[in-house]
């Protein structure tokens, strides 16, 4: 399997000088320009490590940095600074300080090609299926929904068949059949698989953002 690394940069000068010693080594990558953004890429994604810019990190006003900090303890991190004036790329290893200069091809040669890749789980995903309608708004007509099931739940979200087209990030309202309680479910698409993209279940992959207490106390009850 391919060495694929999550480098968490701001567009800019120091972002272009980090992938390009990373397309050099040869090694895959993917760009987020937030911390805030790692959550959702980690979860549908699997890496072997993580590459922070200090400044991104510094200018960036997280939502929730205790769990930023968790993500981070779970994988080899390299924390970089970029100067093309002084020294251009400089290393920092995760609870190092700036006099321990790491090189960036040595990180991943010495912690992220023998670091088996992974990824981040919300919650522990069931195998369960829910008859299900699927909304993309909640004062769609039932005849205009799309009846479907779910194929994963958890606690906190679920994937749902689906070969409607959907977007990332959109909002999205479920009524799920077997509930007592048929008030629809708020949902947040977090990800998307299209229909004829590849060889694999379309749909989409979504976290519940609003459900009464009688339902969260029924799915539990299925979990």
């Amino acid at each position: 399997m391919n060495t694929k690394i999550l480098l968490v940069a701001e567009e800019g000068e120091a972002r272009s000088a980090y992938t390009g010693v990373l397309s050099k080594l040869g090694v895959e990558y993917d760009c987020i320009a937030s911390p805030d953004e790692m959550t959702d890429t980690l979860i549908n994604g699997v890496y072997n490590g993580l590459l922070v810019d200090v400044p991104t990190m510094i200018r960036c006003e997280c939502e929730d940095k205790n769990r930023i900090t968790r993500i981070m303890e779970r994988f080899p991190v390299l924390r970089l600074m970029y100067n093309s004036r002084f020294g251009g790329i400089r290393g920092l290893a995760h609870g190092g300080t700036m006099r321990d200069n790491r090189s960036l091809s040595e990180f991943i040669q010495d912690e992220c090609i023998p670091f088996t890749p992974r990824s981040i789980r919300v919650a522990e995903r069931h195998d369960l299926v829910f008859n299900v309608l699927l909304l993309k708004d909640i004062d769609m007509e039932e005849m205009q929904a799309e009846r479907t099931v779910t194929i994963n739940v958890s606690e906190h979200g679920c994937f749902v068949y689906s070969v409607d087209q959907w977007e990332a990030a959109s909002p999205a309202w479920l009524v799920v059949n077997e509930f007592e309680d048929k008030t629809p479910i708020e949902l947040k698409v977090r990800w998307c698989s299209h229909w004829g993209k590849a060889m694999r279940l379309p749909g989409i992959g979504a976290s519940f953002e609003s459900m009464t207490t009688h339902q969260y106390v029924q799915l539990h009850s299925y979990l």
